[in-house]
């Protein structure tokens, strides 16, 4: 189903990444914030929990979440909530955000361990205190996979089977199936990311290029990044690389999901497919794109720091990242990625909503978790809410985050219809760490594709399979 289909079967029934997000600063909590959004009878319409009315003193239920990129949008959608205008929200039940501090050291797995660590901590002394949190945000800074699988979040199926109302149909499938762990639905998606090529349109002009554009084929980009390889003192060193690869992104990931008929990783089994034949194919074209084209860097002399590319400030040749929206002012334009057997890009979860297992009324939280994660999701970009498009086809001052260029939003619908879902995309730890075991490696020469997914595939199963 595509997304106009998708989109107009709802109205007919009825977007950062890791080194954005590390911009946010935990002193920026009290700055002022924008007014809630219209009220209640100009919202979107979203489901209410099908759970019996009962009479209850009015509550408040505490909200955990990080101080990050989302931390300006989910503070006004508990404006909203407290409010009264988001549709389905308990009129008895309040929102207080509580804010979980984690350190902000610069090397990302550092980063990322300590904020696994300050979560269960969080979640523990909240409960011996008296206090457990009712809900729970988690973001790519917690590692979304490793929170479905760490035992801090309860699935939440038997709520949702119960749910007349069926707000599992409101979600994007492929979103849905990134926050599902051993065949339990263990979070709501908040906000989605995809994969597109990042380029800058003068340098293309310059080598009488043409721009990518959906249905660029893999030669294209090949022929476009030798063409844009330069050695411009004649020196004999490449200056300018045609295609630049980073940590931050797994370059190989789309060319090997472009072979398979689904992803590299199933988590509700544990089988991980790195060194199946069409995987295998993905892998040897990224390979060969420094060791035959030359097109990147490659050989014995290749460093990690070649793979931290800069493109906040400069940007050459063309970068594959994740979509952020022009309001980010990151150097260069986006494009789909350059299609291979199949056109399709990685889907990848960056901002959840769960119930932690300390919650002391599972029931209540869920009746609050689902209208605030409809009205959250319903707002961000990349929605996984499908009520969302709506205000990406037609803009309304009430969905900011969601008004684009008419390009944009073009790209974005085109990146939902080719969206594959990751869990391995969702991972940033499992990212840098296939970055040393797989990646760096490889660009270096010292094994060959077989040898660098069969390491890539034992490092990916003990860490899906340990305890």
């Amino acid at each position: 189903m595509t997304r106009r289909e998708i989109l107009g079967r709802t109205l007919v029934g009825a977007q950062i990444v890791l080194l954005v997000a590390c911009g946010g600063d935990d002193d920026d909590e009290d700055q002022p914030r924008a007014a809630p959004d219209a009220p209640k009878a100009s919202a979107p319409e979203a489901p209410q929990a099908a759970v019996p009315k009962v009479s209850r003193e009015p509550v408040t239920l505490r909200l955990a979440a990080t101080q990050d990129g989302y931390a300006r949008a989910v503070d006004d959608a508990i404006e909203r909530w407290n409010a009264g205008a988001v549709p389905g929200a308990p009129e008895d039940v309040q929102l207080e955000r509580v804010r979980i501090n984690i350190g902000r050291p610069r090397d990302p797995l550092e980063l990322i361990k300590g904020a696994q660590v300050a979560l269960s901590a969080f979640l523990s002394e909240q409960d011996s205190a008296g206090t457990p949190p009712d809900l729970l945000l988690v973001s790519i800074f917690f590692d979304i996979p490793w929170v479905l699988r760490s035992g801090l979040v309860q699935p939440i199926d038997r709520y949702l089977q119960q749910d007349r109302s069926e707000p599992s149909e409101k979600f994007l499938p492929p979103a849905l199936e990134l926050v599902r762990y051993q065949n339990q639905t263990m979070a709501l998606p908040i906000a989605l990311e995809a994969g597109v090529a990042r380029y800058k349109a003068k340098q293309f002009a310059d080598a009488g290029l043409p721009l990518p554009e959906k249905g660029w084929t893999r030669e294209a980009f090949v022929a476009a990044s030798q063409k844009l390889t330069e050695d411009t003192d004649s020196d004999g060193t490449v200056d300018e690389w045609g295609f630049n690869p980073n940590r931050y992104f797994i370059d190989w990931l789309p060319f090997v999901l472009q072979e398979l008929d689904k992803d590299i990783l199933d988590p509700h089994t544990g089988t991980v497919r790195l060194t199946d034949p069409a995987a295998l194919r993905g892998l040897q074209f990224w390979d060969e794109l420094g060791r035959v084209h030359g097109i990147m860097p490659y050989g014995a002399t290749v460093t990690a720091d070649q793979f931290d590319v800069d493109f906040t400030t400069l940007l050459n040749g063309i970068l594959f990242f994740r979509y952020v929206p022009p309001s980010n002012m990151l150097a260069g334009q986006q494009a789909p990625l350059p299609a291979g057997p199949r056109d399709v890009t990685p889907l990848s979860v960056s901002q959840a909503a769960a119930i932690p297992f300390v919650a002391p009324d599972p029931a209540l939280s869920y009746e609050t978790l689902v209208p605030f994660a409809l009205d959250l999701g319903s707002r961000l970009l990349v929605p996984p809410v499908i009520a969302g498009q709506q205000h990406i086809e037609k803009p309304s001052t009430g969905y900011l985050d969601l008004m684009l260029p008419p390009y944009d939003r073009e790209l974005v619908f085109h990146l939902l219809d080719t969206a594959r879902p990751s869990q391995l995309a969702s991972s940033f730890s499992m990212t840098f760490e296939l970055f040393e075991r797989l990646t760096l490696p490889l660009a270096r020469g010292e094994m060959d594709v077989v040898q660098a997914a069969q390491r890539g595939q034992d490092w990916l199963e003990s860490n899906l399979n340990e305890p």
